[in-house]
Parts: structure tokens; C-alpha cells; sequence
């Protein structure tokens, strides 16, 4: 009766054993991606691993990898590079970065006929992209990465706004997703932070009210006239509407687009002396709708405040009205590429 009693124990241990094993399978299971249970990728917002022969990054190949990956983010008022960058060797220990959530790798291969640019996604970690450059010599390579550094850019820029839109989606501030469905019919995810708020006829903001690293999301609208958009057009009826709904503290104050004089020469006699707005703007397609996509800087007419700034305008075509969002950002003393960036990729949740 003992050695039964010893043996029921026994197995109650076991019993007990496995099902803890299998609820710490579970929780493993649960904690990757769904797929393959691969883990989450890592990284800091624009943060991603550089892998490059050693031998090779001096010289031509690291001045251009840097040109690329490290230039200035569009638009901003002072010099942020796009990229953090974790330059490591490709014969090295790369264990420690197989999970960054974005990849760069630099190849160098005789065998290739010509360079190229190949791309891969969730490789090791979800989500993860992997951007290789390979080519035949050390000058091809540099050549490559120089000549395609737009379509590299935007790869690693689309990833990174895609996540942060991911993210967003999962946690936003839900006053403002609902006073904007209210408002137009559609959704839109902007951080939780942004709880001030201003409603007006085809009017919205909302915003964090601080003093640094401020983010604020706009939304107006404006009748379409069936005719393409253009920058021009943009920045008109962006003032109008900032200038009615933004206001400054003082009656001659109000926020716009920044300008600056045309400049000399040539370029000064062509526009008459006119101001020129600071945007830069491209027509593109996200979310399988047409948008035109504008970056700028922002000011206060007659006052000391401004800051960078990117907007959305989409057509409905049901309704004839162009529907604009924007985010800005307000943010002296602080870097302010990640907080521009989040506010770009809130503009990506609209539905």
C-alpha cells in the first residue's frame, strides 16, 4: 500500500511537472508572432543594423553608405540623420542582431554578374525587413548603393511607418478616433498622448499641449473642383484654414506655412521676388488610395513659434471634398525626427 501511495505521488508530481512545461510552451508559443513562432524583431523608432565586410567600409563604400543611410530626415529645421545606425562586420559575431527589426547588408561577390538589390521580410524576427546590396567589387558596390538610394530609403521608411502604424492601431487615444468618425465617417489612430482638442465645422485638432516634443494631428476639408492637385492650391487652403482655427495669442497672429525668399538671380527674377513655400510634395499611393503627400515646416505670422509638419490630401470622390490630415510637431530643444515620424505614420491608420 505504500509503494502504491509512493507511485500516485509520483505521478501526480510528473502530472503536475508537464502541465506547467506545457503552459510555459504556451506562453512561449503566444509570445512570437503567430507564424512560425518567430520572435519580435527589435530596434529603437529608425534604429538598424549595418552588416559590411570590415576590410571594405573605409574609403568609397563607407562614404556611401553614410551619404545614404545617415543623410538628414526630409523637411526637419536642423540636420537628424534618417537611420541610427549599428555598423558591425559581416565576418563577426552577428548573432546579437539576426533579430533587428531592419537589415542592411553590404555584400561584396566576385561571382555576381552585376549588382543588385535584393529584399527579404521576416527573415528571422516578425516583423523584420532585410535589405541586401551585392556586387562584384567594392566601387560597383558604392555605385549601387548611391544610385538606388531613394528606393532603399523608402523601403526602410515604409517598414518603419508600417510598424508604427501597427502599433498605433493597437493603442490610440479613442476620444479623438471618435470625434473624428463623427465627424467625416472615417477612423484614425493618433498616440494616446494628443488629448487637447478643438472641434469646428470641418474642423478638428488635437494635441499634447507641451512646451517640448508637443505633437498635434489637424483635420479639414474643403470642396473638390474635379481638377488634379497641386502644391499650389495645397498651401491656400491650408492657410485659410489654420489662420481661421489656429489662431496666436495676439489678433495679428496666426499659424502658416513657412516661407522663404526666392533668392537671387535667375531663380528671384523667374517668381518676381515671390516667397516660396518650405514643402516638398509627391503624389503616391497608400492603402490602395490616392494621396498626395506633402512635408514642410510651419510658422506663426508675426510670432516666434514653428516647426515641421506632414500632410495627407485625399479625394472623396463621392462628395466632391478634398479631405486633408496633418500632423505637427513643436519641439525646440528636442530631437524631433521620431515624433514627426509617429505623427506620419498616424495619418496611415485612416479608413
Amino acid at each position: 500500500m505504500k509503494t502504491c501511495n509512493n507511485l500516485l505521488q509520483f505521478m501526480t508530481i510528473a502530472l503536475f511537472v508537464m502541465a506547467l512545461a506545457a503552459c510555459g510552451g504556451r506562453e512561449k508559443a503566444e509570445s512570437g508572432d503567430g507564424v512560425g513562432h518567430k520572435p519580435a524583431s527589435r530596434g529603437l523608432p529608425f534604429e538598424m543594423v549595418v552588416i559590411v565586410p570590415e576590410k571594405a567600409y573605409e574609403g568609397e563604400l563607407s562614404d556611401s553608405i553614410d551619404a545614404v543611410l545617415r543623410a538628414s530626415t526630409p523637411v526637419l529645421p536642423q540636420h537628424e540623420p534618417m537611420f541610427r545606425l549599428n555598423v558591425v562586420w559581416a565576418d563577426g559575431n552577428l548573432t546579437p542582431f539576426r533579430t533587428f527589426r531592419q537589415r542592411f547588408i553590404a555584400r561584396i561577390n566576385p561571382r555576381v554578374a552585376k549588382a543588385s538589390i535584393g529584399v527579404a521580410r521576416d527573415v528571422v524576427a516578425v516583423p523584420q525587413i532585410e535589405v541586401k546590396a551585392e556586387a562584384p567589387s567594392v566601387h560597383e558596390l558604392a555605385q549601387l548603393i548611391g544610385r538606388e538610394r531613394q528606393r532603399i530609403t523608402d523601403l526602410f521608411v515604409e517598414h518603419e511607418l508600417d510598424y508604427m502604424a501597427e502599433s498605433l492601431q493597437r493603442k490610440h487615444n479613442a476620444a479623438t478616433s471618435k470625434a473624428f468618425h463623427e465627424l467625416t465617417g472615417h477612423t484614425i489612430c493618433v498616440p494616446p498622448a494628443l488629448k487637447a482638442s478643438k472641434r469646428a465645422k470641418d474642423f478638428l485638432w488635437t494635441g499634447t499641449n507641451l512646451n517640448d516634443r508637443d505633437q498635434n494631428f489637424v483635420y479639414y476639408s474643403y470642396p473638390w473642383d474635379g481638377q488634379p492637385l497641386t502644391p499650389e492650391q495645397f498651401v491656400a487652403k491650408r492657410d485659410s484654414a489654420l489662420k481661421t482655427n489656429i489662431p496666436g495669442s495676439t489678433p495679428n497672429q496666426w499659424m502658416q506655412t513657412a516661407r522663404m525668399k526666392a533668392g537671387s538671380g535667375d531663380a528671384a527674377n523667374e517668381r518676381g521676388g515671390a516667397e516660396v513655400p518650405l514643402i516638398v510634395t509627391r503624389a503616391r499611393t497608400l492603402n490602395n488610395l490616392y494621396v498626395h503627400e506633402v512635408h514642410g515646416l510651419w510658422e506663426m505670422h508675426n510670432g516666434a513659434l514653428g516647426g515641421a509638419f506632414v500632410s495627407l490630401e485625399r479625394i472623396d470622390t463621392a462628395n466632391s471634398r478634398v479631405l486633408v490630415t496633418e500632423g505637427f510637431i513643436y519641439s525646440p530643444h528636442s530631437p524631433k525626427r521620431s515624433i514627426l515620424r509617429e505623427m506620419e505614420a498616424a495619418l496611415r491608420t485612416f479608413k
